[in-house]
């Protein structure tokens, strides 16, 4: 059996993608882009370590809607073996009309040449560091830097390159609050200075923030 160093796992996701979406977040990263919301996936810590058919049987047991399943991290290319493990198990799984999408801070131009495969087994690929000088209202993006690769029909369907912007631009307007036994998790992309002015908005409200996802 295939493993992997997971970091959370989230259901739903309404604002990374088509739908409603599971997401799937992978511990470790060696691209450390500057400004990164998510440095606590940075550390590959064995504490995190699962299989992958631990993940399938967590999806088996969704009992809502899956349009589609966002994986980020972490960088998920960091974990070849596991993230092509998981890729494969989750083409058996996934329900029709279902659409994969993978979120990489590494250029294209690398990923093409280190990870051929990638391409054939992902409908929408998000590609590229973020750039902290570039961020902006760009949509499923932190920076307009950042590349997206339709990779199959159904991507060219639900993610058409003339009103991509105009459709999932609005997704930048929304952060998900998900809440386990002893954390607060925010599943989106904040535009720049929104941190900054949550943690403000928290302090006058007397409460503190302590560790945090961007400031690990």
């Amino acid at each position: 059996m295939t493993s992997m160093l997971l970091s959370r796992l989230h259901y739903p996701v309404r604002n990374l993608g088509f739908g409603v979406r599971v997401g799937i977040w992978f511990q470790g990263c060696t691209v450390h882009c500057r400004g990164c919301v998510s440095r606590d996936t940075w550390v590959f810590d064995e504490i995190h370590r699962c299989e992958v058919d631990a993940v399938i049987a967590w999806l088996n047991g969704i009992s809502g809607p899956v349009d589609g399943i966002t994986i980020s991290g972490g960088e998920p290319t960091d974990q070849p073996e596991a993230l092509r493990a998981l890729l494969d198990a989750l083409s058996a799984w996934r329900t029709e009309g279902a659409d994969i999408l993978v979120y990489s801070g590494k250029p294209s131009t690398r990923l093409e040449r280190e990870h051929p495969w990638l391409w054939d087994r992902v409908d929408l690929l998000i590609s590229e560091p973020f750039a902290p000088e570039q961020s902006g209202d760009c949509a499923l993006r932190g920076s307009s830097n950042q590349r997206v690769h339709r990779c199959s029909p159904l991507a060219e369907q639900r993610y058409p390159t003339g009103s991509f912007e105009d459709i999932y631009g609005r997704q930048r307007q929304q952060i998900s609050i998900h809440v386990d036994e002893s954390s607060v998790w925010m599943v989106g992309i904040p535009k720049a200075g929104d941190l900054a002015r949550m943690r403000e908005g928290l302090a006058g409200r007397g409460v503190t923030a302590g560790r945090t996802s961007w400031l690990s």
